[in-house]
């Protein structure tokens, strides 16, 4: 896989830590990597510097360079490309590991982590070259938005958010999305609203796609300014969050005609 990152080469540090004799590739998002994935690391660590940077700029604030700056957007994270043979070594709050190929957001070290798998497990679909760097881009976003506290809020809100800077990513970084959104189901038997758990894992995939499809068609109704409105909702927010208030907050995120934009929507 070709690598978004500098074709020069790194510096890398070797560092004692969750995962010992990890190696180490700084950047906006200092990326620990089992040293027989040096190259896969460097490709992810290149999606990270993007997602890093076009996340930013969407939320209006400086990317991470160095020490947290107090008032800026992108909350300070590191990543860990994890090999297989160490899954259950990974960083996480649970006693138990995640299922191997998920990747996953823990606070369980400090500064807290993005924990991203050697390979994704074969549930993640569709199988296209954009699969990789929206997963990527889908857990910097995760990770940003519970930087601080947000309180309880319906499951399509809080993963919209994600869905949508993966795909507001991809278009700042040239990313070409036509194949990927191709192969998605657009009415997989539920909508974005009225999806239920517990699901098995490929019903779970068939949701985070069609709010895939929403989250693009928003972004090329309003364009991208609403992802920042949204994200300060949800932190401005102080208590529970039901459906009606969830609708009213996105409505007014995408602005004018954001309401009858919402009933339009077969996703919705």
């Amino acid at each position: 896989m070709g690598s978004p990152g500098s074709a020069v080469a790194e510096p890398r540090r070797t560092v004692s830590g969750p995962l010992p004799g990890y190696r180490c590739l700084d950047g906006p998002v200092p990326t620990f990597h089992a040293p027989r994935l040096a190259g896969e690391a460097r490709e992810v660590r290149g999606y990270l510097s993007q997602g890093s940077g076009a996340l930013a700029g969407i939320l209006g604030a400086e990317a991470p360079d160095g020490p947290h700056t107090p008032g800026g957007g992108v909350s300070p994270v590191r990543a860990f490309l994890v090999a297989d043979e160490d899954w259950h070594g990974a960083p996480r709050e649970n006693a138990h590991p995640y299922p191997p190929g998920l990747p996953y957001f823990t606070r369980s070290v400090d500064p807290p982590a993005l924990v991203l798998p050697e390979r994704l497990s074969a549930v993640f679909r569709p199988r296209t070259g954009a699969l990789l760097p929206l997963t990527v881009w889908h857990e910097l976003a995760h990770a940003t938005l519970l930087d601080r506290e947000v309180v309880r809020a319906p499951l399509w809100l809080g993963e919209l958010v994600p869905q949508a800077v993966s795909a507001a990513v991809a278009g700042r970084v040239g990313l070409p999305l036509g194949e990927h959104l191709g192969r998605v189901d657009p009415a997989p038997g539920f909508t974005v609203r009225t999806f239920r758990g517990p699901a098995g894992a490929e019903e779970q995939m068939k949701f985070q796609n069609l709010l895939l499809l929403f989250g693009t068609a928003a972004l090329r109704d309003f364009g991208e300014g609403f992802i920042g409105r949204i994200f300060r909702a949800l932190w401005d927010e102080k208590d529970v969050v039901g459906e009606a208030r969830a609708e009213g907050l996105l409505a007014r995120s995408l602005g004018p005609g954001g309401q009858e934009w919402l009933r339009s929507r077969p996703e919705f």
